[in-house]
């Protein structure tokens, strides 16, 4: 049950991203190329992000791992590595923007979008089909949250833009965490520090570079 558990999840993540990434498809005001390209390179950092998720349940249970590998590769991961695992992928997406090998800020832009959009589509999986009543709170902050984005969007500066999306989600978020005894993103439990630190990232990734990398998504 636990394994069959395990992948349902891991099958509704799945669903989650390919409607968002259709949906940024279909609704960017990027080129072809472009959205070609955002999506390329966020399905890359997400396998990443899967990679650095089993390196760090690796080095969370390092002694069990050396007397049983296969005791720590069949346990779940837990929020220590979901924590670790951001925190490989952040550092590698900064570098390779420090580097000039990706837009910072368009980059930044895009999996926004695709992010509120996946986890909207997660939620209400997680509602419909699992009958899980706290997602309820969670698809309505992203929900609220992927229609401010669409509404802004073309209306003003894309940072300006994301700011406002970003502080709305803080308190979204922080709501949530008055109302709820828990936080999560996509099923693992997570603190209201890391949620702090991961929209203060983002920002932080959309002011990298320069303005003019966002300036065909506010066309």
């Amino acid at each position: 049950m636990a394994i069959i558990s395990k992948l349902t999840v891991i099958l509704i993540i799945g669903i989650s991203f390919a409607l968002a990434f259709l949906a940024f498809y279909v609704m960017s005001n990027l080129t072809k190329e472009q959205r070609k390209q955002q999506i390329s390179e966020i399905v890359s950092q997400l396998i990443n992000f899967v990679l650095f998720l089993w390196l760090a349940k690796i080095l969370l249970n390092l002694p069990l791992f050396v007397q049983d590998p296969l005791a720590v590769l069949a346990y779940p991961s837990n929020s220590e590595a979901f924590y670790l695992s951001a925190l490989f992928t952040g550092i590698l997406v900064y570098v390779k923007a420090k580097q000039g090998k990706i837009a910072g800020g368009r980059l930044a832009h895009s999996f926004l979008q695709i992010f509120l959009a996946a986890s909207l589509v997660y939620e209400f999986i997680q509602m419909t089909w699992r009958e899980n009543p706290f997602s309820f709170p969670f698809l309505v902050v992203f929900g609220l949250l992927l229609v401010l984005f669409h509404v802004l969007q073309g209306r003003m500066n894309p940072l300006n833009q994301i700011s406002i999306v970003l502080a709305a989600a803080a308190a979204g978020f922080f709501t949530i965490d008055f109302m709820l005894p828990y936080l999560s993103i996509f099923g693992y439990i997570v603190e209201s520090w890391f949620l702090a630190l991961f929209l203060a990232a983002c920002f932080g990734l959309l002011i990298n570079g320069p303005s003019g990398q966002l300036e065909s998504e506010s066309n």
